[in-house]
C-alpha cells in the first residue's frame, strides 16, 4: 500500500504543480482582457487599432488553460460539485466508499472517455496545423492539445483520490473493533 500511497502523492503534487500554471494563466487572461477593453475605446479615440483577434482569442486561450489544467487540481482540493448535505451526514468510512466507487465507476470513465475520444481530433488539428480563421488569428492546435491533457491530469488525479479512499477503508477496516 505504501507504493500506492506514493504513487497518489506524486500525482498530487504534479496537479498541483500544474495548478500554479492554470492560476498565472488566469492573471494573464484578465490583464490581456483589461487591455481589450481599454485598447478598444482608447483606440477609437485616438483612431488606432490597439486590440486584435490575437488578443481577443489569447484571452479565450488563456481561459481554456486555466479550466482544462485546473480540473485534476480542483477535485484534489474537493472543490467539484458534490451533494455536501448528504456527504457531511455520512460516517468517515461510509464516504469513502462513495468516494471510491464514483472514482473507479463515474469519473475515471469519464474522464478516460473524454480522453480518447479527443485525441484523434487533436492529432488531425496537428496534422493540419489548424489555426484561426480570424485574421490574425490563433492556431488552434495548441489550444486543442489541452483537451486530453486535461482529462489525463483529471483521471490521474482521480486515480489518486481512489487509492487515497481505499487506504482510509484499508486503515478502518484493519483497526481493532
Amino acid at each position: 500500500m505504501k507504493k500506492w500511497l506514493h504513487l497518489s502523492r506524486q500525482i498530487n503534487h504534479l496537479n498541483k504543480a500544474i495548478a500554479v500554471l492554470a492560476r498565472w494563466s488566469l492573471l494573464l487572461m484578465i490583464g490581456l482582457g483589461f487591455w481589450n477593453v481599454i485598447g478598444r475605446y482608447l483606440g477609437t479615440a485616438i483612431g488606432q487599432n490597439l486590440s486584435s483577434n490575437s488578443f481577443i482569442e489569447g484571452q479565450w486561450y488563456l481561459f481554456d488553460l486555466a479550466f482544462l489544467l485546473g480540473l485534476g487540481w480542483t477535485l484534489q482540493r474537493q472543490g467539484h460539485v458534490r451533494v455536501d448535505i448528504i456527504q457531511s451526514r455520512l460516517k468517515a468510512t461510509t464516504k469513502a466508499k462513495l468516494d471510491l466507487l464514483g472514482s473507479l465507476f463515474l469519473l475515471l470513465p469519464f474522464a478516460i472517455g473524454v480522453l480518447i475520444i479527443s485525441i484523434d481530433p487533436t492529432f488531425q488539428s496537428w496534422k493540419i496545423l489548424e489555426a484561426s480563421p480570424d485574421p490574425n488569428g490563433l492556431p488552434r492546435y495548441l489550444v486543442k492539445s489541452l483537451i486530453p491533457l486535461g482529462f489525463f491530469l483529471l483521471a490521474l488525479q482521480g486515480i489518486s483520490e481512489a487509492i487515497q479512499s481505499y487506504s482510509m477503508l484499508k486503515k478502518s477496516n484493519s483497526k481493532p473493533n
